[in-house]
Parts: structure tokens; sequence; C-alpha cells
């Protein structure tokens, strides 16, 4: 059986959108993108359902999942799944991963997140983190073709699971090619997902496990305050032709 519930989330505000910037590499979390997780994690009231986490590799996505779902992850046989395929669509500094060695040494430092989430380095898996990955080339290169592939993709893999309640983190752009729902989209923003938002979806009644589709049933707590343009995202879906107009 798939999951019965996917709760999709726009990872926390990084350095580039707080500074339009998108030559950061690799960006990870502002204070404020912190504040906002630990606003989400507090009014989220279903960390106990919570049995998998599925994040991004990037840096301000693996750090959302740890701030804002720390409970969910204090539990026992809760992780931190690294899944490339959840990464943002283009190939701008801040969308261009850190290395697997490099990343691990950062998380098993503790550079990431405070300790005070008592959050063990074990919880994060980097086993899906490929050589290659963050190479933007052949299957993740940020071409609209590839990227629906890619993210048709992810949706059969997230299809085969057999967690019941899976938390996927990723990105403005990509979450909606991964949903293909372009409802809402904000021209000016570059994507309908505020930092921090979280919502629920489902799969449709005629998802397989080579073709998956995904419905949106609710939202999970209050749209983070504060949307903003944000020229570095309207780039990024404008480069690789989506929407569709």
């Amino acid at each position: 059986m798939p999951p019965k519930s996917l709760r999709f989330v726009r990872h926390a505000q990084g350095e580039h959108n707080a500074k339009h910037d998108d030559s950061i590499p690799d960006a990870i979390l502002t204070p404020h993108g912190k504040s906002q997780c630990h606003d989400l994690s507090t009014s989220f009231a279903h960390h106990d359902s919570v049995a998998l986490i599925v994040s991004s590799p990037l840096r301000r996505a693996l750090q959302t999942s740890v701030h804002a779902f720390a409970p969910a992850l204090q539990k026992e046989g809760v992780k931190v799944l690294l899944q490339p395929m959840a990464q943002e669509m283009n190939a701008y500094a801040c969308d261009i991963g850190t290395d697997r060695e490099e990343l691990e040494r950062q998380v098993k430092a503790g550079e990431l997140w405070d300790e005070g989430l008592y959050v063990p380095s074990e919880k994060v898996d980097f086993n899906l983190v490929e050589a290659g990955w963050n190479s933007k080339d052949g299957k993740w290169a940020p071409d609209r073709a590839t990227i629906q592939k890619r993210a048709a993709k992810l949706r059969s893999w997230l299809f085969n699971r057999k967690e019941e309640v899976v938390v996927v983190v990723s990105h403005g752009g990509f979450l909606h090619a991964l949903t293909e729902d372009w409802t809402g989209f904000n021209a000016s923003a570059g994507t309908g997902w505020q930092n921090c938002e979280i919502r629920e979806f489902v799969f449709t009644e005629k998802s397989t496990q080579s073709s998956a589709h995904v419905v949106e049933k609710a939202a999970l707590a209050p749209k983070p305050k504060g949307a903003e343009k944000e020229p570095q995202v309207v780039k990024e879906v404008e480069d690789v032709g989506l929407p569709d107009q």
C-alpha cells in the first residue's frame, strides 16, 4: 500500500531568499528561517504520525527537515532520508548541492542545526545521495523535460514507500512540478509556496507504481506571513520554461 498521506513542505527562508542572491553556494537558513521552522514545529499537530521525512539534500531543506520536525525525529525509527530527486530545478549556485563527503562531515560535526534540538547526526540517511547528484547534468539537468521526468519518477518512488505518513521537504519551484499543480502560482514570487509552508496531498485513485499523481487534501498549518517577491525563484521558473503559459 502507498502512503496514506504526503505532507509537502517548502524549505524555510534561506540566505539567497533574504538577499535575493542566487550566487550564494548551497544557501543555508537565515535566523528568520529558523524562526519559521520553530513556528511550523509548534503549529504542526501531527508529529506523532510522521513515519519518514524525505528531504532534498540541499542544506536549507535538510536544516528545515530537522528544525521543523525535530519532535518527529526524536521518535525511534524516524529518520531524514536525503533524496536527490527532490532538489531544486536550476543550476544557480544556491541550487547546486554540497558534495556528499563534505555534507556528511558538516552533519557529523553538528554544523547545520542546534544541539538543543536533540537530533543526532545518525538520523540523516545519505544512502540515496549518489555521485554526481549535484552535477546539474544528465538526469539532473535544469530543462523542462528532464525536470518533469524527475518529478514523475519521485512521485512513483513515493508511491512505492511503505510508510503511512511521509513528509517531503523540497523547494518552491520544484514543488509545482512535483504536484503538477500551478494553482496559486505567483509570477512575481516565482512560486505559490511560501517559505516553510506545509500542505497535505494524497495519491489519486488511478495512481500506479509506474504512474503516480497527487491531489491536495488540506493545509496543515497557517501560511507563514510576510511573503515577498523572490527574483531568483522567478528566474529559476522562467529559465526552465515552467509553468505552461
